[in-house]
């Protein structure tokens, strides 16, 4: 029997592989439950396009590091990954390097510690790029 990776307690019963540029990035089993967020974030990417909740233009993916469904176009994550990035080179630069300034690795390594800082450092960007473009609404992607 095949352990969660996540959890450690459970049978692993789904199974996610992920390359990018032909390198793998993500081979990993998982049980039910810690799979449910992973295979909600891959599912809602495929109903998009999603109103970005910062400026109104088209979104197709939620934003990676944050537990909540936050969509966001290309320009507001792109301000949203610098962000986060800032925040994690400040407060966990541990992280920083193991990521390899890679968002999704905040998404895919399942590490219990990580997804609790991530999800509050994502937090934490989403208000601050939601007070840059209250503070200049002229600035749209």
């Amino acid at each position: 029997m095949l352990l969660c990776a996540k959890c450690h307690k459970d049978q692993a019963t789904f199974h996610h592989i992920e390359q990018v540029g032909g390198v793998e990035k993500v081979n990993v089993h998982l049980c039910q439950e810690c799979a449910r967020p992973l295979q909600i974030r891959l599912e809602a990417a495929l109903h998009a396009p999603y109103p970005c909740e910062f400026c109104g233009g088209s979104a197709y993916n939620p934003l990676p590091g944050a537990r909540d469904m936050v969509f966001a176009c290309c320009g507001c994550r792109h301000d949203y990954a610098r962000i986060f990035l800032e925040l994690c080179a400040a407060q966990r630069p541990d992280l920083l390097e193991r990521s390899q300034e890679d968002m999704f690795f905040f998404d895919r390594c399942f590490d219990s510690e990580v997804e609790a800082w991530s999800a509050g450092a994502s937090q934490e960007a989403t208000q601050k790029l939601k007070t840059r473009r209250n503070e200049n609404p002229r600035k749209r992607c």
